[in-house]
């Protein structure tokens, strides 16, 4: 055989193995099994909801358990008073926490966590986040956070404004209410205003 033929006959086999190793994916809807290479990452010990279970100290033999006494759903606790950021009428609310030094200082701690990366530690908007940013692409970003103490319509803003978007988001800021806890998003708004009272 001459190398010529060698290589087209190579050639094909890897090609033919390229093809069968394709078909082989999933995918598709087939009526032939899958493959499992692995086969504990396909059929790993696990119980399902409705299933039976012959566990020695599960004496319902239930694999749903009951949750324990006590236990609250996510999401079912929205009665919390402090949670509430307007009113009847839809204006927003004062900020229900008392001002205290602690409150003011659990609030910076917040915001120097959550939102200074781009806001900054003085709230002026220039923050890490938005700096580089603009450096990495200055003429595609070219979008400006405001000024949290200079601002007119936040200075106007009712507290429960300045809630709702810490925990809501508002337009390229995202929600933090799965991150940051109902008092410490109030803490963070006595913060906000106390940036506010050195332009006043």
């Amino acid at each position: 055989m001459t190398n010529l033929r060698i290589l087209k006959i190579g050639a094909i086999a890897l090609a033919l193995l390229g093809v069968t190793s394709l078909g082989a994916c999933r995918g598709g809807i087939k009526k032939a099994p899958p493959i499992h290479p692995v086969l504990d990452m396909d059929f790993q010990q696990k119980l399902k909801a409705q299933m039976g279970v012959d566990f020695e100290f599960w004496t319902d033999g239930r694999a749903m358990r009951t949750p324990p006494a006590g236990t609250v759903a996510r999401g079912s606790m929205d009665d919390d008073p402090l949670e509430v950021y307007q009113n009847a009428n839809g204006g927003y609310v004062a900020n229900p926490v008392p001002a205290s030094a602690e409150v003011l200082a659990r609030g910076q701690e917040r915001f120097n966590i959550y939102c200074a990366v781009c806001h900054d530690r003085s709230g002026s908007g220039q923050g890490a986040v938005l700096l580089r940013a603009k450096t990495a692409s200055p003429a595609a970003f070219n979008y400006a956070l405001p000024d949290l103490g200079k601002e007119q319509r936040l200075v106007e803003a009712g507290d429960g404004y300045l809630y709702q978007v810490i925990a809501n988001g508002q337009g390229t800021m995202p929600a933090y209410g799965h991150q940051i806890p109902v008092a410490d998003r109030w803490a963070i708004v006595h913060y906000v205003r106390a940036l506010q009272t050195r332009f006043q």
